[in-house]
C-alpha cells in the first residue's frame, strides 16, 4: 500500500491564516486598506484567519488522534474500551507542549518588557492590559473563557487559550463522532453553519468574538474541522468534488470577507475539505511542493504569538520619535514586519522545537514487547 502524502496543503493554510490575522492588524495602525477600493473587506475581516485555525485544529487532530475514536458497533464482538490513561497523558502532554512554551516565553517577554520601561520610566500604552489577575489567567490559559474583556498580555493568546479549551474536550467530541454512523456527521456538518448565522447574527453581524466569547467561535467551527475526516473518504476519489470545494471554498472566502462573516467561514471550511480530500485521494498537493511557503507554515505559530510584542516595540518607537504610524506606513509596516519574523524563528528554534522534542521523548509509546528469539537447534556432533 503506498504511503499518504504530507498534509503539505494545510501546513501552507496556516501560513496563509497567519498572514490574513498579521495584515489585518497592520491596518488598525496604518489604514492602508482605504486604497484598495472593493478589496478593502479582505484586509478589514483577516481577524478571520483565527476561524481558519479553529476548523483547522479540529481536523488536524480527528485525523492524528484516532485512539479515541469508539469501537466499528456494525462487529458482533465489538466491545467499547475506553483509552487507556496513558493515551490522555500521551494527548494532553503533546497538545500542551506545543502551544504553551511559546505561550509562557512571550508572556515572559512582556514581563521583562514591562520590568524595563518602568525602570526607564516608559509607561505602557494601555497600562489595564497589563495587571496581575490578568496575568494569572494568561498563566493558566484560560483567559479566553469568559474571563478576559479586553485582550490582556499577548492579546492574540485568547484564541490559544480557546484551542486548549477544544483539546480538552477533543476526546470526548472524538468518541462521539465515532460511535454514530458517518451520516450524523454530514448531518452535523450542514447543521453548524446555521448556528454559525444565529451566533452571527446575535452577535451584532460579526464572528470577530474574542477574548470573553471566543468559545462560541470555536466550538461549532472546531467541530466542523473534526466531522471533515469523516467524511472525506466518500467523496475524495471524484476529482469533481475536489475541485468544486477548493475552488468554490476559496471563492467564498474572497466574496464572504466583502459581505458577511458566515459566508468566509463556508468558504473557509470548502477549501479544507477539498484540500484534505486531495489528501485522502493520494493526490499531489494542490498547492504544489513549495519549501518556502511550507517553513512559513511550520513558523505561522511563533509568528502569530509574536506579532503583538513586535506590535509594541514598534508602537513605542515611534511614540519615542514623535511619529505616527499613518504617516510612515512603510517604515512602521517594515519595522512591525521585521520584528515579528526575528522575535519568531527565535521562539521556533529555542523554545518551540526543543520542547516538542522533549514532549516527545518523555511521552514516547512504549516500544512493542519483542518476541523472544526461537531456541537454537544443537548440531549434530561430528563424528571426527
Amino acid at each position: 500500500m503506498s504511503q499518504k502524502p504530507e498534509l503539505t496543503d494545510l501546513t501552507i493554510c496556516r501560513a496563509a491564516f497567519a498572514a490574513w490575522v498579521f495584515v489585518y492588524h497592520l491596518d488598525l495602525h496604518l489604514h492602508f486598506s482605504a486604497w484598495l477600493g472593493p478589496a478593502a473587506g479582505l484586509v478589514r475581516h483577516g481577524y478571520m484567519g483565527v476561524d481558519g485555525f479553529f476548523i483547522l485544529s479540529g481536523l488536524v487532530l480527528m485525523h492524528t488522534h484516532q485512539e479515541f475514536n469508539a469501537p466499528n458497533m456494525d462487529q458482533v464482538d465489538a466491545r467499547f474500551r475506553p483509552a487507556p490513561p496513558r493515551a490522555w497523558l500521551r494527548f494532553y502532554g503533546k497538545r500542551l507542549a506545543r502551544i504553551y512554551p511559546v505561550h509562557l516565553a512571550t508572556l515572559l517577554i512582556l514581563l521583562a518588557l514591562l520590568a524595563l520601561g518602568s525602570a526607564l520610566g516608559i509607561a505602557p500604552q494601555s497600562p489595564q492590559r497589563f495587571g496581575l489577575g490578568s496575568f494569572v489567567e494568561n498563566l493558566f490559559l484560560v483567559q479566553g473563557w469568559g474571563l478576559d474583556h479586553f485582550g490582556a498580555w499577548n492579546y492574540p493568546a485568547w484564541s490559544v487559550s480557546t484551542e486548549w479549551a477544544g483539546y480538552l474536550l477533543f476526546p470526548l467530541f472524538a468518541l462521539l463522532l465515532t460511535y454514530w454512523d458517518r451520516g450524523v456527521s454530514l448531518q452535523l456538518a450542514i447543521v453548524v453553519f446555521p448556528v454559525m448565522g444565529l451566533i452571527y447574527y446575535f452577535a451584532g453581524e460579526t464572528l470577530n468574538l474574542a477574548f470573553a466569547a471566543g468559545l462560541w467561535r470555536l466550538i461549532p467551527e472546531f467541530l466542523a474541522g473534526m466531522v471533515m475526516v469523516r467524511i472525506a473518504s466518500a467523496a475524495a476519489d471524484y476529482d469533481v468534488w475536489r475541485q468544486v470545494f477548493i475552488g468554490g471554498g476559496a471563492a467564498l472566502i474572497l466574496l464572504g470577507a466583502l459581505t458577511v462573516d458566515v459566508a468566509t467561514v463556508l468558504g473557509l471550511w470548502m477549501l479544507l475539505f477539498g484540500l484534505y480530500m486531495q489528501y485522502d485521494a493520494q493526490r499531489p498537493p494542490a498547492f504544489g511542493r513549495r519549501p518556502a511557503l511550507h517553513f512559513l507554515g511550520l513558523l505561522s505559530y511563533c509568528f502569530y504569538m509574536s506579532f503583538a510584542i513586535a506590535e509594541l516595540l514598534t508602537v513605542q518607537l515611534f511614540r519615542h520619535l514623535g511619529w505616527q504610524p499613518t504617516d510612515e506606513k512603510a517604515l512602521f509596516a517594515l519595522i512591525m514586519t521585521g520584528l515579528t519574523f526575528i522575535l519568531a524563528i527565535l521562539l521556533r528554534g529555542f523554545v518551540e522545537q526543543p520542547a516538542r522534542r522533549a514532549a516527545n521523548r518523555w511521552l514516547a509509546e512504549d516500544a512493542p514487547a519483542q518476541a523472544p528469539p526461537p531456541p537454537a537447534t544443537e548440531k549434530p556432533q561430528s563424528l571426527f
